[in-house]
């Protein structure tokens, strides 16, 4: 499956693509950041689960169930888009969806379980997704963008939020 081209996808979503390698297939590297947040966040103790790094921010917990949510709002737009759905689809707004989490009785090991089965089954689909079909123009957020694009934003999702975690988190 090729890269994404502008105009595949919301300009907001540059800050995401970004980040992701020049080298390695969507399947590759989808498989390669998996791993890589596994190891970074495996060997916490569990309390660090429950850290913030300010008031306000998101504990490293909440962070790992915003990235749940957001490859599952990302897929499942990939999946209406490989589909052919012309009907628009409306955004999320990440900030509500937390509002009424309780990460307080999950545990990292817990939450990277629940993760691994999204990231197969995203996987999954893009095992489906002919070359065509990815290049296909759906509507969501108000912007179009196709599922090639969805594929490498979810990859290129984690990789900011990894970065995040090691930059203010795991110090």
């Amino acid at each position: 499956m090729k890269r994404p081209k502008k105009g595949e996808y919301a300009p907001f979503h540059e800050t995401y693509l970004k980040v992701v390698p020049s080298r390695g297939t969507a399947q590759s590297l989808l498989k390669k950041t998996f791993k890589e947040i596994q190891q970074l966040l495996s060997g916490l103790p569990e309390e660090m689960g429950d850290y913030a790094y300010a008031p306000g921010k998101w504990t490293i917990k909440q962070m790992l169930i915003h990235l749940i949510d957001a490859e599952r709002v990302f897929a499942y737009r990939t999946l209406s888009f490989m589909r052919g759905d012309r009907i628009a689809l409306p955004g999320f707004n990440q900030d509500i969806w937390m509002e009424d989490v309780d990460a307080s009785k999950r545990t990292i090991k817990d939450l990277l379980k629940e993760w691994k089965v999204v990231r197969d089954n995203t996987l999954f689909l893009l095992a489906q997704c002919t070359e065509e079909q990815s290049r296909f123009l759906g509507t969501a957020s108000g912007w179009k963008m196709t599922p090639r694009a969805l594929f490498f934003v979810i990859i290129g999702h984690q990789i900011h939020h990894m970065n995040v975690l090691k930059e203010r988190y795991l110090l």
